[in-house]
């Protein structure tokens, strides 16, 4: 027994010296269930290798061959990291098939060799993608050039990592893709392709976000009890909604937030003019996306932009009938557009303040109802440099719009009265006619949404007739407005020198 016991350990030991001595002789062990698992792909720059860190490692040896059968060539020895380790083949040819193993070089000098990985070196992953969305909403992708790419195939989802459909191709490095809809997020990816007898294609590209803007919204605003009631429409894609409100130094200040299609500004003053900017957005990836800038002026009056409305202009005043009809004006809850002669401002200075306190318009009518086409440009330019003059020191602001005596203009006059021309779209003839009911029917039986209406302030019957044709117009469901309200609420730019008859409501 004692001879067997001995004999099993002599055995015992040679087995062991042998194993070592085989580590010396060939610095690797062989253990079937230790095997380095590698993964590989191709990227943008060639074939990624990368396999789990092992803490026991001292480096990592990467080999490739050619053939299945072929012989390794070391491509380098790297260490290890703690997050893993990475190594990138950027040496590969587009088309070859490569073979790859890597083996663990442990620190008690122990090998772990990985299976061998195939891999076919397709093209290259497209990369530096970006996109740029265009002014009319359109999403522009543009990405690096491939090497031996012939075109390169586009892919969309509405989701960030799957659900991704092919939308077309493009033989450049850009493609514009003009099915896209305001205030949505789309996520696109590039596959490069090679066409020929052998065809390629790469591995999809990482994602690339395009977040597209909702549209502005088209805000109104409504004075009602001393509040500014601003309403839109639904925006497409619109989570929130901000307010903002410019300051008496024309800075905007953000008044607050609302999902609702409405705010209510409490902080306004009947006859006072405001200008509101709403802007839609929507949160995506933790990004804040806006749309354009909702703008609304408006004035801190009962005017409904939805209703009908007309602009009564008096001609050649101020006069003795002028505060008889700012009278009826105000009690009706109504404006108008005075065209004031300069020679005549200073004898009739407490109607037109009156009329300027209750937010009617003093325009121009020059200064001494001279025929402009036969004056020169720097006599037109006096005829409205005086009348200003004088309006300015009786209301404290110049007139912004002209009407020229008689309707009269020429190029010349276009060019120098450096204001819009307001001519009208209804002529009561009352000059002519001097006759109160056929003034009134004038208007009565033509009067449409957005007409301007010629009368003259200085005649008695038209005085008689704007005391029938206020309450009655206001009857017929009629808002009687300045021209500049006209213009902004039926969303006209008057521009100086251009000739208006009409304020349509713009479609």
């Amino acid at each position: 027994m004692k001879g067997k016991g001995f004999g099993l350990k002599r055995d015992i030991v040679v087995l062991f010296f042998m194993a070592m001595l085989g580590v010396m002789l060939y610095g690797k062990i062989s253990h079937a269930e230790e095997i380095l698992s590698i993964e590989g792909k191709v990227d943008s720059k060639g074939v990624l290798l990368s396999w789990n860190y092992d803490s026991e490692s001292k480096e990592y040896r990467i080999e490739r061959s050619n053939r299945s059968s072929g012989s390794f060539t070391v491509l380098a020895t790297i260490t290890g990291e703690k997050n893993g380790v990475v190594y990138s083949d950027e040496s590969v040819k587009t088309g070859k098939t490569y073979y790859y193993r890597v083996t663990e070089i442990r620190q008690d000098g122990t090998e772990i060799e990985s299976q061998v990985l195939q891999i076919l070196a397709t093209l290259r992953v497209p990369s530096g993608g970006l996109v740029k969305i265009t002014k009319e909403n359109k999403v522009k992708l543009t990405w690096k050039a491939v090497k031996d790419a012939t075109g390169y195939e586009i892919f969309r989802s509405n989701r960030k990592e799957t659900g991704f459909q092919s939308i077309g191709t493009s033989k450049q490095t850009n493609y514009e893709d003009t099915t896209v809809k305001s205030g949505k997020v789309y996520y696109y990816k590039i596959s490069a392709i090679k066409k020929n007898k052998k065809s390629l294609t790469s591995e999809k590209s990482d994602g690339i976000a395009a977040y597209v803007s909702p549209d502005a919204p088209r805000v109104t605003g409504t004075y009602n009890k001393k509040k500014m009631k601003l309403t839109w429409k639904n925006v497409t894609g619109a989570e929130q909604y901000y307010i903002y409100k410019k300051n008496s130094k024309g800075k905007f200040v953000k008044l607050g937030e609302t999902t609702k299609l409405c705010y209510t500004d409490k902080n306004v003053k009947k006859g006072k003019r405001y200008e509101y900017h709403v802007v839609a957005v929507y949160q995506k990836d933790g990004k804040m996306i806006k749309s354009k800038t909702g703008v609304c002026k408006t004035m801190a009056t009962t005017i409904d932009p939805n209703k009908k409305m007309v602009a009564l202009t008096f001609d050649d005043g101020p006069g003795r009938y002028t505060q008889e009809i700012v009278d009826c004006l105000k009690k009706n809850d109504a404006k108008a557009t005075f065209f004031v002669l300069g020679c005549n401002v200073d004898a009739y200075q407490k109607s037109m303040k009156n009329a300027d306190k209750i937010g009617c318009e003093i325009a121009s009518h020059t200064y001494n109802h001279k025929n402009l086409t036969r004056l020169s440009a720097a006599e037109i330019r006096k005829e409205v440099k005086d009348t200003d003059a004088k309006i300015k020191k009786v209301i404290g602001k110049n007139p912004t719009l002209l009407r020229t005596p008689g309707g009269s203009f020429n190029s010349t006059v276009r060019e120098n009265v450096g204001k819009p021309i307001i001519l009208w779209s209804i002529d009561t003839l009352d000059w002519k006619t001097r006759n109160r009911d056929k003034t009134v029917s004038a208007v009565v039986n033509n009067v449409q949404d957005g007409d301007i209406v010629l009368m003259h302030d200085i005649h008695k019957p038209t005085k008689e007739a704007a005391l029938i044709l206020i309450p009655r117009l206001k009857k017929m469901g009629y808002q009687m407005v300045t021209v500049s309200e006209l213009a902004q609420y039926r969303n006209w730019q008057l521009k100086k020198g251009t000739v208006y008859y009409r304020l349509r409501k713009k479609k």
